[in-house]
């Protein structure tokens, strides 16, 4: 077995505890397909793939065994692979197990379950990853992915439980990994997705183990919400407002604690966008004049001059979604900006939430994910957020940032602030968009797959002739 040694955790808990690492934002070239210390921060980036809809990711940098890595982040997977085609990491330990894991736009990675010492920020520790050499999950730069979700999604923690290996996932590993160096702190991660002062999209962040951004402490104060799913990070919502109108009920699910008006929301940084019931994209979109529903899309082709208020309702708090998410934009026939839903309609069947809400949600809050008894202790995981975006002065930029989006995708002016949306969903404009994805055992969209890329233009252009 491979064991953390009392001098390396003795090494983990003397270093600093506050660090900060950027995560950045990267286009994706997208493949043909046919479907779809303890404390630590990190700044990462964002990027978006060949100017389509549903293709940004946000990315962060790790070394495994001596070799540098640029991973996903996201909340709706629990595991760690790389793409070890270019990057040999050294120093391996091969369990003689293999897992993969298969996304719902047909990508696979996939391989031999290695552990390496892997240092994520001034932290360093043995762990357990998935070496998928020539995975098509990855494109443009991005090699591999980190899922800080629960870990009961974890392919690798299955498929080593009762072996000899450690197969826990890299944050929520109670025995050897990040959290266990300074057991007396809390166990959280949070998400700050920083938008671009000219487009209005995402241009980065910042994600933090273990400590909050000092200029947003305010979220301690926040409600706790508290994760009612065994897996995934999911919590009751009370409702919407769209325009003054308070929209409520009409959940799938009847789980113990749900009150009778409350449905569930996932919160997953690896959607770009987000998917709600029908009855709620109806609400928010169909007496917008001029849009039509587009079956092939899942949702609604509008104006692109739509401005839409909108607030998400958790824990009796309205948290405002800034306009510019509200209705994505793209690249039509003969240099046209074709525009549409920026919140798709669920997929019959969902059997895990009600809603997903990626990042044309998560934009606009700072978001706390709380362990809890995820990793030890019997303390329920909760999810905390703080509003990072003023609904008054967000309507009257509204304006000024569709139409800087618009004039990017038309390339009439030089596109600023990179793109929106992560890990497979996009943001709002500047090619940003729309993407469900979903891998087997979590909720998280990778890509949008040129097929559907046709038939939004195809779907869109239709409805609005």
């Amino acid at each position: 077995m491979f064991r953390l040694s009392i001098a390396v955790i003795s090494s983990l808990v003397t270093l600093s505890t506050a660090i900060s690492l950027p995560f950045e934002a990267r286009p994706r070239t997208l493949p043909l397909v046919d479907a779809s210390s303890k404390d630590a921060s990190f700044n990462f980036s964002n990027s978006n793939v060949n100017s389509k809809p549903g293709a940004d990711i946000y990315i962060a940098s790790l070394t495994a065994g001596g070799a540098a890595f640029e991973v996903q982040l996201d909340t709706g997977s629990s595991d760690l692979w790389l793409d070890t085609t270019n990057s040999k990491p050294s120093g391996t330990q091969d369990t003689g197990l293999a897992t993969g894991i298969k996304y719902g736009d047909g990508t696979v990675a996939q391989g031999s379950i290695l552990i390496a010492n892997v240092t994520f920020g001034n932290f360093s520790v043995p762990q357990a990853f998935i070496s998928a050499p020539g995975t098509n999950a990855t494109s443009n730069g991005d090699t591999g992915l980190l899922g800080v979700g629960p870990t009961g999604i974890s392919s690798v923690a299955t498929t080593l439980n009762a072996t000899a290996f450690n197969g826990a996932t890299l944050l929520g590993n109670a025995s050897i990994p990040i959290f266990a160096a300074n057991p007396t702190e809390p166990n959280y991660i949070t998400f700050q997705l920083s938008r671009s002062q000219s487009t209005g999209i995402s241009s980065g962040g910042t994600f933090t183990i273990g400590e909050l951004n000092s200029t947003l402490s305010g979220i301690s104060n926040a409600p706790q919400l508290d994760v009612v799913s065994p897996n995934r990070w999911i919590v009751f919502m009370d409702g919407i407002i769209v325009n003054g109108k308070n929209i409520t009920g009409n959940s799938q699910f009847n789980m113990t604690g749900q009150g009778p008006t409350q449905t569930l929301a996932n919160l997953d940084t690896g959607t770009g966008l987000a998917q709600i019931p029908k009855v709620y994209a109806d609400a928010i979109y169909s007496g917008i004049p001029g849009v039509q529903f587009v079956p092939s899309l899942g949702g609604y082709g509008v104006p692109c001059d739509t401005k839409i208020d909108l607030s998400f309702v958790f824990g009796g708090v309205a948290y405002p979604v800034h306009p510019i998410d509200t209705v994505q934009a793209m690249a039509g026939p003969d240099g046209t900006i074709i525009c549409f839903s920026g919140f798709l309609v669920s997929p019959a069947g969902d059997n895990f939430q009600d809603f997903l809400l990626g990042d044309s949600f998560l934009r606009s809050v700072y978001s706390l994910y709380d362990y809890g008894s995820f990793i030890s202790g019997t303390t329920p995981p909760f999810i905390q957020l703080l509003s990072t975006t003023d609904a008054s002065a967000s309507d009257s930029e509204f304006a000024a940032l569709s139409a800087q989006r618009n004039a990017s995708i038309a390339g009439t002016v030089p596109s600023t602030g990179g793109g929106g949306g992560s890990g497979g969903g996009g943001g709002s404009g500047n090619g940003a968009g729309s993407g469900t994805g979903g891998k087997s055992g979590a909720s998280r969209s990778t890509m949008l797959s040129t097929a559907i890329h046709s038939a939004i233009v195809f779907g869109v252009v239709m409805a609005l002739n």
